[in-house]
């Protein structure tokens, strides 16, 4: 007979299963919505537009990567603007040559200013956001890659939903290692189905910052990106002045894409123990559901505390089955492309990976970013990292070792 604490853990991955065939309806329902928009005609009129590239270093494939947006078919005008805290760096140098195979395609090169606050990201996109000369803008990572079309059919997005600032789910594509395969199947089967899941299950519209699009008067009158220069998750913040102002924030149903190819696994394990930090402190019940992701954990852990039970066991293996179902129909109708078997046999690993992770972050409220050791609090507000413990943390761990 199964102990209680085996059943426990088995209730745990049935309400991990349903959680999964939830965001399997609501990435379904997304998804369908992109491939049944018409894009705009040939002879549609669509507004100037400002793309922010931010550079920092030699992103992986960041000379397509940039093409791609030299190549946007946009009936309207647009400039590209790109920004550094230091001209010299060598992404810089790549967007200069990849610039002069596109004269037709006005380019500015700004220098940001590095002490402009905490969040490097936010610093570097100030100094393009001062230079845009139109006031829609759109800001993209440098390892984003856009499909031609993508321009068009955001900015019709943002017109017809009559919004004022809309961003992208994001798919991983472009992997040639364990690291990237692993960063490109949560990419895609998890974060970006999570998105979908937040806004048709809970009504809640998530930001993500790999792209967005909006107006510069817009976001000056709700205070600028000065706001949120020591945030960590700026997206998020920036989403919710927006919504809290009761302007409306757009979930687009064209995806973008972020390259990753070589990555090693470490760094995959760094960025996401990196998100998972930032959502406990800013919404808990998500944090907690990232717990219930994926059923295989907990079913591993049935197995180990009913010292391998033929039911405990059944339900590893109908675990695992269903993972691999429900991660190949996600890259299917998200990516439209598998990941190379070699990889996808290790999805598991991947899986226990940020499940052990969950736990770190669980108290671990420091980062380590481009080099710069950091530590967040409340809403992920961003200091330097000291090396002491904040009074809350501190008086909790020694609380537990009473």
């Amino acid at each position: 007979m199964l102990a209680p604490v085996s059943i426990a853990f088995l209730v745990a991955a049935a309400f991990s299963a349903l959680m999964l065939l939830l965001g399997v309806y609501s990435a379904r329902k997304h998804h369908a919505r992109g491939r049944a928009r018409r894009l705009p005609g040939a002879a549609a009129e669509l507004p100037p537009i400002s793309l922010l590239k931010p550079i920092k270093g030699l992103e992986e494939g960041l000379e397509d990567n940039l093409a791609s947006y030299f190549e946007q078919v946009y009936p309207g005008e647009l400039e590209i603007v790109f920004s550094a805290e230091d001209l010299d760096d060598p992404g810089i140098a790549v967007a200069r040559a990849v610039a002069a195979r596109y004269p037709r395609v006005p380019v500015r090169f700004v220098e940001s200013d590095p002490d402009f606050g905490l969040n490097p990201k936010v610093a570097n996109l100030a100094g393009a956001l001062a230079a845009a000369k139109h006031d829609l803008v759109l800001q993209s990572d440098a390892n984003t890659r856009a499909r031609p079309d993508y321009l068009v059919r955001i900015v019709s997005e943002l017109l017809e939903e009559d919004a004022s600032l809309l961003s992208s789910v994001v798919v991983g594509v472009g992997e040639d290692s364990v690291g990237a395969a692993f960063e490109n199947l949560h990419l895609t089967a998890l974060i970006g189905t999570s998105t979908c899941t937040a806004l048709h299950v809970a009504g809640v519209t998530c930001v993500i910052g790999k792209s967005m699009l909006f107006r510069k008067s817009e976001l000056a009158a709700l205070g600028g990106i000065r706001q949120v220069r020591n945030i960590l998750c700026e997206d998020f913040i920036l989403g919710r002045t927006y919504q809290e102002a009761g302007k409306r924030v757009v979930l687009s149903t064209t995806t973008i894409e972020n390259v990753n190819v070589c990555i090693p696994v470490e760094r995959f394990l760094s960025r996401h123990s990196r998100w998972l930090k930032m959502r406990a402190v800013i919404h808990a019940g998500s944090f907690i559901l990232d717990l219930f992701a994926n059923p295989t954990p907990w079913a591993l852990l049935a197995v180990v505390a009913s010292g391998g039970h033929p039911v405990a066991l059944l339900s590893l293996v109908l675990s695992l089955a269903f993972k691999y179902a429900v991660d190949a129909y996600l890259l299917g109708i998200a990516r439209a492309r598998a990941l190379p078997f070699r990889y996808f046999a290790l999805a598991p690993l991947k899986d226990l990976l940020i499940f052990g992770t969950w736990f770190y972050c669980l108290f671990s409220r420091s980062v380590t970013w481009r080099g710069r050791k950091l530590r967040f609090g409340k809403d992920s507000e961003l200091r330097e990292d000291d090396g002491v413990l904040p009074l809350r943390l501190a008086r909790r761990l020694l609380a537990t070792t009473r």
